[in-house]
């Protein structure tokens, strides 16, 4: 038994090593990151270490095997990263939302009508049916039928012109954000001429 276990390392050993460069350069192209790839191709190697019954007879079917667990991985991968990037927007976004909530009321004032004006802008700077397909949902209170309607578009267009539309406003609040942060990094430089 321990004979068997010894061959079946020493087995996947070869394996890996013919096969993991491959692996790790294909990662890479994807990648564009060394330990990324890196990190990728040790997944793939967990898991097929799992599975003795593919790399111990191989065949021919085996390298389309690994590519597709290489690149399922790598999708995976960056469809966390993609969370995680809707989590930290949509968190910046609420902590803005939060602290114009928390001041007091000439604050607050200052902050809507400055955010009220950006917003202005930002419509004017919008393709002509975006714009007019948002104001009408979210100013005139239409319902996305209505505006299809009105305006002799599918509801399906309707959809997809509001999530572009809060998609460049989401943009642009984003860089608000960080501008301000920016701005509130060299005020407390200049205050206390760090």
């Amino acid at each position: 038994m321990e004979n068997d276990k010894r061959q079946m390392e020493k087995d996947f050993q070869s394996f890996f090593t013919v096969n993991f460069p491959k692996v790790k350069n294909f990662a890479r192209k994807l990648l564009k990151s060394d330990e990324d790839a890196e990190d990728v191709a040790q997944d793939v190697f967990c898991k097929l270490w799992q599975q003795p019954e593919l790399w111990q007879h191989p065949n021919d079917k085996l390298d389309g095997y690994i590519f597709v667990t290489t690149r399922n991985i790598i999708l995976n991968m960056f469809k966390h990263q993609r969370i995680e990037q809707e989590y930290q927007v949509s968190f910046i976004e609420n902590a803005i939302l939060c602290e114009i909530i928390e001041d007091d009321q000439a604050l607050k004032d200052i902050y809507y009508k400055e955010l009220l004006m950006i917003l202005r802008l930002a419509l004017t700077k919008m393709p002509e049916r975006r714009r007019m397909i948002f104001e009408a949902s979210r100013f005139q209170g239409l319902s996305n039928k209505d505006i299809a309607e009105k305006l002799g578009v599918s509801i399906r267009t309707v959809e997809h012109q509001i999530y572009l539309a809060l998609i460049d406003l989401k943009k642009i609040l984003l860089f608000l954000v960080f501008f301000s942060s920016f701005l509130s990094s060299i005020m407390i430089l200049v205050v206390f001429k760090v």
